[in-house]
């Protein structure tokens, strides 16, 4: 079954706590995250493929204590914050890196260090870096599975307070990229068309939206 990517533009993610949906998938990292919280841990990993909701989940943990959200590139010469967020690891100059690591975590300030791929290679053969990296606990987020995109449907619907059966939802899953744009897209643009057409969104009038979607974009 063809499924489609569904990338709305000038739809820019949220990221707050409550647009955040927990399920089976990323339970356990969730609880690594709390825990983590309660700890005197410096650092927590935050790491998985791209568009595994790192960037979200790592926000949404942190929210109440109003992180600093830095890139990797950036973090040697930001100011001094409580809590960093630190995304798109690893950084070009890991030994800058390591340098304003230790002396902020000297300080008391925590980070979370947000990235792709193995988080030991995020050291770039700095072995001091990988040692501290290593030590810290780690959140791992994987590709979302079917039930947490059925959920983040379910629950996009909610919120725009729309009633759809989860007749109308299973039916859409298998046929959307499995990612979280998808899903979010999927739901923005079935609302649309409903209120542009005055119906409700029932399994035919999905099948036909998607069907016209897959019938204006190029085989791939």
């Amino acid at each position: 079954m063809r499924q489609l990517p569904l990338e709305l533009p000038n739809a820019p993610p949220r990221y707050d706590r409550g647009a955040f949906v927990r399920a089976d998938a990323n339970e356990t990292a969730w609880r690594t995250g709390q825990a983590w919280l309660a700890s005197n841990e410096p650092a927590l990993v935050v790491c998985g493929p791209q568009g595994a909701g790192k960037t979200h989940f790592a926000r949404a943990l942190t929210e109440d204590l109003g992180p600093a959200l830095l890139r990797a590139e950036e973090f040697a010469g930001a100011p001094p914050a409580p809590l960093a967020i630190v995304d798109d690891m690893p950084a070009a100059d890991p030994r800058a890196f390591l340098d304003a690591f230790e002396t902020g975590a000297a300080a008391g300030r925590r980070f979370i260090l947000v990235g792709e791929g193995h988080p030991s290679a995020w050291s770039m053969g700095l072995k001091d870096l990988r040692t501290r990296i290593e030590a810290a606990p780690r959140a791992v987020l994987a590709d979302p599975d079917e039930a947490l995109i059925r959920a983040v449907i379910a629950k996009g619907f909610r919120d725009r307070q729309v009633a759809v059966s989860a007749q109308v939802i299973d039916y859409a899953v298998p046929r959307l990229a499995r990612t979280f744009a998808a899903a979010r897209a999927f739901v923005a643009l079935a609302d649309r068309a409903a209120l542009e057409e005055k119906r409700k969104i029932t399994t035919p009038f999905v099948q036909k939206l998607l069907d016209n979607l897959s019938e204006g974009d190029p085989a791939p």
